[in-house]
């Protein structure tokens, strides 16, 4: 069953603008024009031939302009280009006219009849009358074509013939009315695809719109004929739903959704499966106009794509609560760029077979200037999701090679230092020059600059990355693999990207003394690292346990609370400080 698309004349309610109103009677004059025009002209002609003019001519006269140009401006105005059809109409009215003024004559109304006059006048209405006529009209039906089609355009999304975000909050205000006065419900659903981004990046722009109009397609046809239709944008879209008795119908239909968006996407001999995310807002419970139920069931979209996407949710009161603590977050992340209010720990790295520190890595705190130290969990997800993770890891960056090449000039042994490196900040076009304008701004040699890159990493782009990676290594900067084995990477990637080191994620030491599955990995990862002649690190290591047994699976390397927890500049100064004694 087709779902119906509004446009804008669709509904017969609508009042005209002031614009549209000026521009009929433009047109109305424009024809009336023609026909005074027309009459004085023919009526002059009459006189200069020596044919007289009396009372009866110029009832005709007016008879025409108050009887054709009324009927024939109607029917232009809902003819479209079926014109021709009515000009006729209106020259045969006029020809009626004429004839009625031959009748007159014969009957002994007038005083003169002369048939040279009567094939006069018909001539010119032919010759003269005929093709102003025929101009004037065409120029009109264009120009209502002209308005019609930019009409569409601007209500109206170019690729999937959708209405538009404009369209559809019009539609929801005009509904909005209507539902009141009947004291019903309605929904307004939206719509986001889950992977659309990935799609795009990988086989580009012209694939992914593909994919729009195939996904528009499937909502027109799939959703039964009470449903509205629209793209608000990008891989965004909506649906009003009128007349939702209950919210059961309204899951009912974000369920039809999230299954028709499932199916995969067969297109140019590739099968993508990308899902959805829907937010659900009912009036009048959950807002009684249509800026409030848009913005609430943005909020609802918000949080199904938060809680794992491919679902969908209701909105509810306390979700705004939500949204406004990560509005005030980012701001105050904002905030603390620009105040500086970041600072950088340092965490050893030791090799537990000599017991000397070989590294450290830097891990990024923030002190708030009210609520004090912020962990990492708190603000880094927000800071990925807002792209904020770019300008703090590039700061991160800078400053830990800063401070790593402080320390070498003051006369300590020179230590690789380890950065983590968000996705987001790796697959920037401008990374690799990033990280080479860090070294050389600091002076550190890329041999003591370590990036801790994720299994995530490999996800997209693989060729990229791995492009990216050999470019690094050929600077000499070291590549390890942070929280090995929790990510979804094909373990035939580890040949593939020169990395140097492995890390064992802390999940997996945390319990390797009491749970034999844990062991088991930790051996495994252990194994292939060899075979693969990768150097391997345990993070997370807190107790003599845990070190016994990484000893005897000789995993060199620790960085943990045993040994020391992450210390600020001054605190790790120190510790090379009793080292080098």
């Amino acid at each position: 069953m087709e779902t119906k698309i509004f446009h804008p004349d669709m509904n017969p309610n609508r009042r005209p603008t002031w614009y549209e109103v000026v521009i009929q009677q433009v047109l109305l004059l424009r024809l009336w024009f023609v026909f005074v025009g027309s009459v004085i002209v023919l009526l002059s002609l009459r006189q200069l031939v020596g044919i007289p003019n009396g009372v009866l001519e110029y009832i005709q006269g007016l008879s025409s302009l108050l009887i054709t140009l009324p009927l024939l401006y109607i029917a232009l105005r809902h003819a479209s280009r079926q014109h021709y059809k009515y000009i006729t109409a209106a020259l045969a009215t006029v020809f009626m006219i004429e004839c009625i003024g031959f009748g007159l004559k014969l009957l002994g109304l007038t005083t003169q009849l002369s048939w040279w006059c009567v094939w006069f006048d018909l001539l010119y209405l032919l010759i003269v009358t005929t093709p102003m006529l025929f101009l004037v009209a065409s120029d009109i039906v264009q120009r209502a074509h002209t308005v019609n089609q930019l009409t569409h355009l601007a209500y109206h999304d170019s690729l999937t013939g959708l209405p538009n975000r404009q369209k559809f909050q019009q539609s929801l205000g005009e509904s909005i009315d209507a539902t009141k006065l009947t004291a019903g419900q309605l929904s307004v659903i939206l719509i986001d695809l889950d992977r659309f981004k990935h799609v795009n990046e990988t086989f580009g722009h012209a694939f992914g719109d593909q994919l729009l109009i195939e996904a528009s397609e499937r909502l027109k046809d799939g959703l039964h004929a009470a449903a509205v239709v629209s793209r608000q944008g990008g891989d965004e879209f909506s649906i009003l739903v009128e007349n939702t008795a209950h919210p059961e119908e309204a899951e009912k239909t974000a369920q039809t959704i999230i299954h028709l968006l499932n199916q995969p996407f067969s297109m140019d001999g590739h099968l993508l499966r990308v899902g959805c995310s829907v937010g659900i807002a009912m009036y009048p419970r959950d807002g009684e106009d249509a800026i409030t139920l848009m913005k609430n069931a943005d909020t609802a979209l918000y949080q199904a794509k938060e809680r794992g996407k491919n679902g969908y949710r209701f909105f509810q009161a306390e979700m705004n609560d939500t949204v406004i603590q990560k509005l005030v977050m980012e701001e105050w992340l904002n905030q603390a760029l620009e105040q500086e209010e970041f600072m950088l720990l340092y965490q050893p790295q030791v090799d537990i077979f000599t017991n000397r520190v070989n590294g450290m890595e830097a891990l990024i705190r923030w002190n708030h200037p009210r609520l004090g130290f912020i962990s990492p969990g708190d603000f880094i997800p927000l800071a990925e999701e807002t792209g904020l993770i770019i300008p703090i890891g590039e700061w991160v960056l800078r400053t830990a090679c800063k401070q790593n090449k402080a320390w070498q000039v003051a006369g300590f042994a020179p230590l690789k230092v380890a950065v983590n490196i968000s996705p987001i900040q790796f697959y920037q076009e401008d990374f690799v020059r990033v990280v080479l304008h860090a070294l050389e701004e600091s002076g550190l040699e890329p041999q003591y600059l370590e990036l801790e890159i994720t299994e995530g990493i490999a996800m997209y782009n693989v060729e990229q990355v791995i492009e990216k990676l050999q470019m690094l290594r050929g600077l000499g900067v070291h590549i390890s693999m942070d929280d090995f084995g929790t990510g979804y990477s094909s373990l035939s990637y580890l040949k593939k990207f020169p990395i140097t080191k492995l890390k064992i994620a802390q999940q997996f030491v945390r319990d390797i003394t009491v749970d034999p599955d844990d062991a088991a990995i930790v051996q495994a990862i252990m194994a292939m690292a060899s075979s693969l002649k990768l150097n391997v690190i345990a993070e997370g290591v807190e107790t003599e346990e845990q070190l016994s047994f990484l000893l005897d699976v000789k995993c060199r390397e620790i960085q943990g609370y045993i040994y020391s927890k992450p210390i600020p500049v001054n605190e790790f100064t120190s510790l090379l400080q009793r080292i080098s004694s």
